[in-house]
């Protein structure tokens, strides 16, 4: 992904993990989407208490941030591929 031919595949990947809003974890609920800067959407569930994106990546921890809020997740979110 660091090569040139793939600038847009990261910038792509990158995009998706920044939210158009700013939430707290405790806002989030079952079924909802959010918006990601990239123009895709993260489904949000919750598994064993704790809130879930796209099925795969947990919230284990938030920080609130000057311009929102942080959520650190344990896995990589990738992009629904271009139909």
């Amino acid at each position: 992904l660091m090569k040139d031919d793939k600038k847009a595949d990261l910038q792509n990947i990158l995009q998706y993990h920044v939210t158009t809003s700013s939430l707290k974890a405790e806002y989030l609920s079952v079924g909802m989407y959010l918006g990601m800067v990239n123009g895709d959407k993260v489904t949000i569930s919750v598994k064993d208490g704790k809130i879930v994106l796209n099925g795969s990546a947990t919230i284990v921890a938030s920080v609130p941030a000057s311009n929102g809020m942080i959520h650190v997740i344990d896995a990589v979110l990738l992009p629904p591929a271009k139909k």
